[in-house]
């Protein structure tokens, strides 16, 4: 199958209100030869406040946000849609795409009416060339060279691991120049450490990773949190109510004798920091392995291979203790409540296949009908957001009140006056901003001015609409 690795450049990190301003993708073969490119940017959309740590990070000038050479937002989406969807079938792949990219990719295809989850749907899967490289660093030491901090730890960035490894990096932080880095590194794991590679091949499909959580009573599983890579011996208990997460039992701890702890004590012993229950997620690329591939220093093997074994079999021999360990971990997890922008109510519900309908038509529509296709839309957030595109794209297309009633949302937004908070308010952003100019050696002295000075003038524009209105 072909391989499609890709990359986005956003205004800041947060998926529900910040947006994608860069997208590269580069189409392989399994061997990595190039198949196909694809570069494109984007303007700012006008509710949106970008970070100065991320302009800074990508070096993006203020002018450029706002180049009329670029697409608008939503033509960007449309031509990033369209050429996707023609390299599909394909796994897509990136550098930590699987936390950040991917949900960016997904937020910008949700707020734009189109089917978010393109990479994992319709023959697609996913993988994290990030994630096969700290696999790399466990369960093959020594294939790849990984820089460490002053302390040891191991640093995970893709530009010093490419660098490490020899990769002469021409575009950092540049959409494109972080895909070639990323192929640089998954050719050579490909190449040096072919059962990792494979591996993650398999397990990009959510139906292998479940077929092997069935078929082995005990496995190796690796998390990477807070910057440190954990590795466990486990058993898989079962799926977590609607979610793709399957809950895994840590076997360095004996089970047996929780088995007489009450409810209440059993779900305070599962909410500790080191509880022995593990969420891992079927459908995200997780790093599993078997037995057979444990690394020799790992500390669980001390244990000994028939203990370890012995524990797996009580569990799967107690199914109402499995019963009672997944109620427990269920009582542990956050209540959130119900989100106050539609931006940040992506996974609520799925459109019906007739909302579906319509977001087609919406897109194979000329302007002046695609008014009247939002609606029809049954689903309140599509219509909610249909509206608000029709305001950034054409805005005449609406009434007077509604694109008053825009206008104000979208100042209010940017000035910090919304209900809820909604994203970065150009007053913060401004207050960042001169932190940093407070030094006149900044590295980016004269970026930052450029930004403040675009900043302001959208504050000023802002208030001034809100006074009066």
């Amino acid at each position: 199958m072909s391989l499609v690795f890709y990359d986005t450049e956003t205004t800041g990190v947060n998926a529900h209100f910040d947006q994608i301003l860069q997208f590269a993708a580069i189409k392989t073969d399994a061997f990595f030869e190039e198949v196909d490119r694809f570069e494109i940017r984007c303007r700012l959309l006008p509710h949106v406040v970008p970070t100065p740590d991320a302009m800074m990070v990508n070096g993006v000038r203020a002018s450029q946000l706002v180049d009329s050479s670029n697409p608008t937002h939503y033509e960007m989406v449309r031509k990033i849609v369209t050429k996707l969807q023609a390299w599909s079938p394909a796994i897509f792949a990136g550098w930590n795409t699987v936390k950040f990219d991917e949900e960016m990719v997904r937020q910008t295809l949700y707020k734009t009416l189109h089917r978010p989850y393109l990479t994992n749907t319709n023959g697609n899967s996913r993988t994290d060339v990030m994630k096969i490289v700290q696999a790399c660093s466990i369960y093959s030491p020594g294939t790849l060279k990984i820089p460490t901090e002053a302390g040891g730890k191991p640093v995970f960035k893709l530009i010093r691991v490419a660098a490490e490894n020899g990769f002469k990096l021409k575009r950092a932080h540049e959409a494109l120049g972080d895909v070639q880095a990323t192929i640089f590194l998954a050719k050579m794991v490909s190449e040096y450490a072919s059962n990792i590679w494979s591996a993650f091949m398999r397990f990009s499909k959510k139906a292998s990773v479940i077929a092997f959580l069935g078929e082995e009573k005990m496995f190796c599983f690796t998390e990477y949190s807070h910057g440190t890579l954990n590795t466990f011996v486990v058993t898989a208990l079962d799926q977590s109510p609607n979610s793709p997460e399957w809950i895994v039992f840590d076997l360095a701890v004996d089970p047996e004798p929780l088995q007489s702890f009450s409810d209440d004590e059993l779900a305070s012993k599962c909410q500790w920091l080191h509880s022995s229950l593990r969420a891992l997620k079927s459908n995200a690329a997780p790093m599993i392995f078997s037995m057979d591939d444990a690394p020799a220093n790992l500390p669980a093997l001390a244990i000994g291979h028939g203990e370890l074994a012995r524990r797996a079999d009580f569990l799967k021999n107690n199914p109402e203790f499995i019963e009672r360990l997944l109620t427990a971990h269920e009582s542990n997890q956050k209540e959130f409540p119900p989100a106050q922008h539609v931006e940040a109510q992506i996974y609520d519900a799925f459109p019906n296949d007739s909302d579906h309908k319509l977001m087609d038509e919406f897109h194979a529509a000329d302007w002046g009908k695609r008014a009247e296709i939002v609606s029809r839309f049954a689903d309140h957030r599509l219509k909610q957001l249909g509206h608000r595109l029709l305001h950034i794209e054409q805005p005449h297309m609406l009434d007077a009140p509604t694109r008053l009633a825009h206008d104000l949302e979208a100042a209010r937004r940017v000035v910090g006056q919304s209900q809820h908070p909604c994203g970065l308010t150009l007053i913060d952003a401004i207050s960042q901003i001169d932190q940093f100019l407070a030094d006149e050696d900044h590295p980016h002295f004269e970026l930052l001015k450029e930004h403040r000075e675009f900043l302001q003038t959208r504050l000023t524009a802002a208030k001034s609409h809100l006074t009066a209105c």
